[in-house]
């Protein structure tokens, strides 16, 4: 990786987590800007955006890291809109306790990020494995989700 593209990605990151002034609808952080967001040991192995029908733009983008030595994985939200408003969002990673509680079901009120939400793998077909889900709300309350959710359940299944 360039030095020029590590700074584009820094300065993208400070821009996107309101240390600059951030525009209503700041681009999504490249997978290189978020790398830190979960801590030693993970990488990025997935992306998609947070979307509303009707809506052309996304509400931020879910990440899923994985670290391979503990077999765990990461999820966390950012904001590309509304960024530096409180609303409502919430991120979810469920693997091997098969629940969403409390450590990796995170829920609340952000200015920017939700996150991060840690769970272990569960095996499939030789495979790690984890749902993950994301849901952000505009300012008038109406619900945005990642892209890939499954309608019944809110979450997407992850193989690694």
């Amino acid at each position: 990786m360039s030095i020029r593209r590590l700074w584009s990605g820094v300065a993208l990151g400070a821009v996107a987590l309101g240390l600059g002034a951030a525009p209503a609808t700041a681009a999504p952080l490249a997978p290189s800007a978020v790398g830190d967001m979960c801590g030693a040991g993970y990488a990025y192995v997935h992306a998609e955006p947070v979307v509303r029908s009707g809506s052309t733009l996304p509400a931020g983008t879910v990440y899923v890291q994985y670290d391979p030595y503990t077999r765990t994985f990461c999820g966390f939200a950012l904001k590309s809109r509304w960024v530096g408003m409180a609303t409502d969002m919430h991120v979810a990673t469920v693997g091997a306790s098969g629940a969403a509680e409390e450590g990796n079901s995170l829920s609340g009120t952000s200015l920017y990020a939700m996150g991060p939400s840690r769970e272990p793998a569960w095996e499939h077909d030789g495979r790690d494995c984890v749902l993950f889900g994301a849901r952000m709300s505009d300012p008038q309350g109406n619900q945005y989700f990642h892209q890939s959710a499954n309608a019944a359940i809110g979450y997407t299944r992850l193989c690694v």
